[in-house]
């Protein structure tokens, strides 16, 4: 079998459209992703968090143990148009308070 890029035309999309729960969620990664593959997606996805949040590179590297090179990446992704990454994280976070209160 040929080592084809992703087209987003599997039916492995329809399928993750499916998921109800977190856990449903987790075992269907757990079945289909190895141990390191569903390791790294969840350390891109804590580390979109803390660059949301504002935090550091050095602080974010200290905490995940990410390189350097994937915590850019990961800033790249959030920085890129249409990222859904970013709305994700964002509709995640916590609203900020209103100024005048």
């Amino acid at each position: 079998m040929a080592k084809d890029h992703p087209t987003g035309k599997s039916g492995l999309y329809q399928a993750i459209l499916k998921l109800e729960t977190p856990e449903q969620c987790y075992r269907f990664f757990q079945d289909v992703c190895s141990y390191s593959e569903l390791s790294a997606m969840e350390q891109r996805y804590d580390i979109a968090e803390m660059l949301a949040d504002k935090r550091i590179y050095t602080d974010i590297k200290e905490k995940t143990g990410a390189s350097s090179a994937i915590i850019s990446r990961v800033n790249r992704v959030l920085c890129a148009q249409g990222s859904v990454l970013r709305q994700f994280v964002e509709e995640e976070r916590p609203a900020a308070p209103d100024a005048g209160e």
